[in-house]
């Protein structure tokens, strides 16, 4: 299948092309803050890159979180709108899955950590079962010392995945059992190949069902509670 991968829920954007078990094509675009826009054109480029009519696509995936609220929603709404003028599937993946899916060779557990604010980190758990990553803990918001203490209590070593918050916290906590490596971006080609295994496994069109996978609400909801409750108890 002709698969066309697209995530924009991290500081920097990324689309890959794959045809079945063959990269064709990945590339990468800073979209934050306010660069979504750019995303539509990258997408062109890819495709005349490789010769390729949007026609051609089988298959739409999108990274759908967690991330960058206004993120998720652009790299959504960008990959649906193909699948649909195309009348074709598109399936989503997890941010943090895609971002451990990165490192095929790490022997251990890998934490993808990204900051969710309020002195919280988004974080999942995985680790490699032959050729599959395996996904001992799905995203979940956790404060840093939570996270800390439920990693000591794993078997080591643990690669930590991110944008560098809360490095130097989750490092000294784990000393040598933890590595923290820095990345801005998942990797579209390997998106790509997750959302084909996915439709393979499940053939099901997610083009509707498909929602960002935001864990926390966002800050204008938060105030609207808050608002709220102060109005509430003022009656």
């Amino acid at each position: 299948m002709r698969v066309l991968g697209i995530d924009t829920s991290l500081r920097a954007g990324t689309v890959g092309l794959i045809d079945g078990v063959h990269v064709l094509y990945e590339e990468k675009i800073a979209v934050r803050p306010g660069g979504g826009e750019k995303i539509p054109a990258l997408i062109q480029k890819v495709l005349l890159s490789v010769g390729w009519l949007p026609e051609y696509l089988d298959l739409v995936v999108a990274g759908k979180g967690p991330g960058s609220y206004t993120g998720v929603r652009v790299g959504l709404a960008v990959a649906k709108g193909i699948a649909y003028s195309l009348g074709i599937p598109l399936t989503g993946v997890n941010t943090l899955l895609a971002l451990a899916a990165n490192h095929p060779e790490w022997p251990g557990l890998i934490c993808p950590v990204l900051d969710s604010r309020r002195g919280t980190v988004y974080a999942g758990l995985y680790v490699r079962k032959e050729r599959d990553l395996e996904e001992l803990r799905p995203p979940e918001v956790w404060s840093v010392q939570e996270l800390i203490e439920f990693l000591k209590k794993q078997k080591p070593p643990v690669l930590f995945l991110g944008d560098g918050v809360y490095r130097d916290e989750l490092s000294v906590a784990l000393g040598p059992a933890g590595i923290y490596k820095q990345e801005y971006s998942v990797n579209g080609a390997v998106l790509a190949a997750l959302g084909l295994i996915r439709r393979q496994e499940r053939e099901e069109n997610e083009l509707y069902t498909c929602l960002p996978l935001y864990l926390r609400r966002t800050e204008a909801e938060i105030r609207r509670e808050e608002r709220r409750v102060r109005g509430d108890s003022g009656n």
